[in-house]
């Protein structure tokens, strides 16, 4: 009689690859009105955004721009300028095994920005960190049920298969109005920092709705002799719909990407006092999970008639995805350098995180990096400001395993800079931490069965010393028997078998 076999799909997530790339970009503009007055760069800061992620034979081909900003004195001036630039990404990653059609996922972040002057320009260096994954469903077949002949000993597994089974992303512009006090003298807006955080994703009609804050901080220039800037914020509320099929909204995350900001000054409705528009651009993305749950079989032999021919497969599979999102207070101080100016009074305090490396043991994980810090401030007793930068230490133990291919993104919250002494500086800074970690494993399947030969065999009375690592099945196999008579196995106690 021959065997009757059932098979079931259903798909695994496998990695293909996952690469780091490192890129330096160029950007620069025009000073206007330099001459030969002294320009002295005193905060420097650029975003990053990825346009396109382009998945092609054994590569992943990258497109993006970066825009930069930068906060200058020229000359004697107290007053600060400000100024622009943009250039493009273009970058190319090979990943071998990469095919088109196939899943990626993009991290990029901007790591260092120097801007200099040269010959009547600004000159940006902006070093960018870019990590990319390739990842590939694949469907497979395994065996739900075998009939046909009797004796059959069957090893089922449900087995759980999390897969990433889409993606989808809108744009999003949040405009804010902030009114400003005449006592402040706002002239003009000089730089713009963005934080963006996901609190809340959630199934709506149509798809999911992101939640979240949004935090802009402009630094703005003052006609006031003893304040030459000052930092005002506009909190604004992420509240967005991205498109998504129904049966894909079970788990999902969301990932928010900075496009740009622009903010100016102009006079409110009452023709007095100054108002700051703000406008920002964000793209947020929608990654959803599906998980398949199939009961297969992975191991199968006889106990009488004929003999089984049996093919296998090894496969490696997500089973579990853990993700965790924390707050992490950071504090030190800058010390300034001899010959740079005393502190007054801090006018603004910009910090970037620089992940060095992390590492995981078990279900928790450490990761270490910098703090860039640069502090703009009034000199104590003058009124040309200046600016210090310093780089600070930072390690974060977070509650997921992390390995070389986990999701993590840092982020200041918030940046607090003060006043210790004339040399030094309290810095305080809170960072927001997500990572995330998808667990694989190897799982042995049974893909194919097929009668061999009689069993032949002698009966009679075997006495058996199992060994360690065995176990009633695979006592159960070796002597053609049921698993159920090698039920007391242990290793180094005497086993007897009627065979």
């Amino acid at each position: 009689m021959a065997l009757e076999l059932t098979k079931q799909g259903f798909e695994v997530e496998n990695l293909i690859g996952a690469r780091v790339s490192q890129v330096l970009l160029r950007a620069e503009a025009l000073v206007p009105g330099a001459g030969r007055e002294a320009i002295e760069p005193l905060l420097a800061d650029a975003t990053l955004f990825i346009d396109t992620a382009d998945l092609q034979s054994g590569r992943i081909v990258l497109d993006g721009s970066v825009s930069c900003q930068a906060v200058y004195r020229q000359g004697g001036e107290t007053a600060l300028r400000a100024l622009a630039a943009q250039t493009t990404l273009s970058h190319v990653i090979e990943i071998p095994g990469a095919e088109a059609g196939m899943f990626s996922r993009v991290w990029g972040t901007v790591e260092h920005v120097d801007a200099k002057y040269e010959n009547g320009h600004m000159i940006f260096l902006v070093t960018c960190s870019l990590r990319v994954q390739a990842l590939r469903l694949q469907p497979v077949e395994g065996i739900a049920s075998v009939t046909g002949q009797p004796g059959l000993e069957t090893a089922f597994e449900t087995l759980t298969s999390v897969k990433l089974a889409a993606e989808s992303s809108e744009m999003s512009l949040l405009r804010d109005t902030v009114s400003l006090p005449a006592a402040l003298d706002a002239r003009a807006t000089l730089m713009d920092w963005l934080v963006a955080e996901v609190e809340d994703v959630s199934p709506d009609l149509g798809g999911v709705r992101v939640k979240g804050r949004v935090l802009v901080e402009t630094l703005i220039s003052c006609g006031s002799a003893d304040r030459p800037a000052a930092v005002v914020r506009a909190p604004m509320e992420l509240n967005q719909l991205v498109e998504l099929p129904e049966w894909l909204t079970g788990d999902v995350t969301a990932e928010v990407d900075v496009r740009g900001v622009r903010s100016q000054i102009a006079l409110g409705p009452d023709g007095d006092n100054p108002n700051l528009t703000v406008e920002a651009e964000l793209r947020v993305r929608v990654l959803a999970n599906t998980t398949d749950s199939p009961e297969v079989l992975t191991d199968i032999y006889a106990t009488q008639g004929d003999s089984l021919e049996v093919e296998r497969e090894t496969l490696q599979l997500c089973d579990k995805v853990n993700r965790a999102r924390l707050t992490e207070s950071v504090r030190g101080t800058v010390l300034l350098p001899d010959d740079a100016p005393r502190v007054g009074s801090v006018i603004a305090a910009q910090v970037k995180p620089v992940v060095g490396e992390w590492q995981g043991s078990g279900d928790t994980g450490r990761v270490e990096g910098i703090l860039e810090v640069s502090v703009l401030y009034t000199p104590n007793g003058g009124d040309q400001p200046a600016s210090v930068q310093s780089e600070l230490p930072f390690s974060v133990d977070v509650p997921v395993g992390l390995d070389e291919a986990s999701g993590l993104t840092v982020q200041v919250l918030a940046a607090e800079a003060s006043a210790l002494m004339g040399d030094r500086l309290d810095m305080k800074v809170q960072l927001g931490i997500r990572c995330e970690t998808r667990n694989r494993r190897s799982v042995g399947l049974v893909t194919g069965v097929e009668t061999g030969e009689p069993i032949c065999r002698r009966p009679g009375i075997v006495i058996v010393w199992p060994e360690s690592g065995e176990n009633a099945w695979s006592i159960g196999r070796r002597y053609a028997i049921p698993a159920a008579q090698a039920a007391e196995a242990a290793p180094g106690r005497p086993l007897v078998l009627k065979v």
